[in-house]
């Protein structure tokens, strides 16, 4: 970014009390902003100091304006917008589990908000862990799990506040935002700032309207390709490079993903531009429109959006690598994991396809481990505040589909059961939370899959950990 745009936001962002907002780093916030557009570095820095529930999440709301100004500077080169949107999206997503397969209500979270910060923080505890016990499934478990973990820093319920207005302030900034889906600069490109902020918009659920309309107005998606008009002759060298890049191409797997949260059951042209997606030979997009097609419709979705999906799966490419394609990599969640919680939204219709993808999810995502098993556990024992018990299981006849979710939990190496978070999950259920039992009670020989003796294989020099954001962005689940 050019010194006009790091004098402009320098001069803004001089003008916050920021050591107020942030008492840890705060003053380091404007010169952040100021490299943020060309530095790895200030991104990765500025994420670990006001993402949520840091105490210098107090300053993120303060900070979006800047951050969305940066993004779509004139003078930002098309391809550093990625960093100040990639810091929006982890801002907006924080906690991105509790967000499937239900959208937060915004009405409720401010109620709830209201409520947390105007009472007592004992009482706010309390209730936190009631409503976790009670909790009817598993995506209102962990909401509830999130928020008492939020609270326990030393922000108290003032990051709940921090976290409502930072993402009432992005839905604020939607029609600046909107502008970086249009221009081929915004649309090619490995890091395209049209990618980036379709993922962002597709999280403010309270904008989907305008955002569903800026996405269909982006590119030619609501006409099917023999319908479309013939291009025009390129008039330049530049032109024709551009090609089909263009604002009028073909839409972006991620404004795909985009609109399966964001578009309505009712918007009959949006459904049939999706179908024509599904069914037009580009794998990727056809993937994401079936995806998509299942959020908009829900229990109410056609079949073949279910077949493509299960279809797609048996590719070479496979669910991770399909879903990698056009969903985002949020925190420490995978677009895989969160393409599996999202199907939840169709309910029984799409049981059969998240039992397939489940196994792979449990033994590949070590993050997300104790996430995929409490819901699997859910959808073939029900919720974890059903009541339980030992002797339960030990008198079951498993069907075919909890046998499936048991022997894939039963198969895991001993190391997986270190973790306590996935232990206590187990438990949640009543089921046994170490290795040998629990392998015993589903009639899993825990020795047959060992390969902790085997002889070690020689193994390539590792590469240098990246940690922060930046290892969340390049270090993998994701085609950066």
């Amino acid at each position: 970014m050019n010194a006009t745009t790091d004098n402009d936001s320098n001069d803004g962002a001089a003008a916050v009390n920021w050591t107020a907002l942030a008492p840890e780093g705060g003053e380091r916030i404007p010169e952040l902003l100021g490299r943020l557009a060309g530095s790895d570095a200030a991104l990765s820095d500025l994420h670990d100091l006001i993402d949520f529930p840091e105490p210098g999440h107090l300053a993120a709301p303060a900070a979006v304006d800047f951050l969305v100004d940066i993004a779509c500077h004139e003078q930002t080169p098309p391809t550093e917008r990625w960093r100040p949107l990639s810091l929006l999206l982890e801002l907006v997503t924080a906690h991105v589990e509790d967000r499937f397969p239900e959208p937060r209500d915004l009405g409720q979270w401010r109620d709830e908000v209201a409520w947390a910060t105007s009472t007592d923080i004992d009482k706010v505890r309390d209730q936190y862990r009631a409503w976790a016990e009670e909790a009817p499934d598993e995506q209102q478990y962990l909401r509830m799990r999130n928020r008492l973990a939020a609270i326990d820093g030393p922000a108290g319920t003032a990051v709940l506040r921090a976290e409502l207005e930072t993402f009432e302030a992005v839905c604020a900034r939607v029609p600046d935002l909107v502008a970086l889906l249009k221009g081929a600069e915004n649309r090619r490109g490995l890091d395209r700032a049209g990618e980036w902020v379709s993922y962002l918009l597709a999280f403010l659920t309270p904008e989907s309207e305008r955002v569903s309309a800026a996405i269909t107005g982006a590119s030619q998606i609501l006409l099917a390709k023999d319908l479309r008009p013939a291009p025009q002759a390129p008039t330049s060298l530049r032109d024709a490079m551009s090609g089909m890049l263009d604002e009028g191409g073909e839409p972006l797997p991620a404004e795909i993903f985009a609109l399966g949260l964001a578009a309505d059951p009712h918007d009959i042209d949006t459904t049939v531009a999706l179908t024509h997606q599904m069914a037009g030979g580009n794998l990727y997009n056809s993937f994401a429109a079936s995806v998509a097609v299942v959020l908009i419709h829900g229990e109410n979705t056609p079949r073949e959006g279910l077949r493509r999906i299960g279809r797609g799966g048996g590719t070479s490419m496979g669910y991770e690598g399909l879903f990698n394609e056009s969903w985002p990599h949020c925190g420490v969640r995978s677009p895989q994991v969160l393409g599996f919680l999202a199907l939840g939204r169709a309910g029984d219709r799409a049981r059969r396809l998240r039992l397939d993808i489940l196994p792979g999810l449990i033994k590949g995502e070590d993050d997300s481990r104790a996430l995929v098993t409490g819901v699997g556990l859910e959808m073939v024992l029900g919720p974890r505040s059903k009541g339980h018990s030992a002797e339960e299981h030990a008198n079951a006849e498993y069907d075919e589909e909890t046998l499936k979710v048991l022997w894939a939990i039963a198969e895991l190496p001993a190391s997986a059961w270190e973790d306590e978070e996935f232990a206590d999950t187990v438990r949640a259920w009543a089921l046994p939370g170490e290795r040998e039992e629990f392998c015993a009670l589903v009639g899993v020989d825990p020795e047959a899959d060992e390969v902790e003796d085997a002889p070690a294989q020689p193994q390539a020099p590792a590469a240098p950990e990246i940690g922060g954001l930046l290892g969340r962005l390049f270090g993998g689940g994701g085609r950066r």
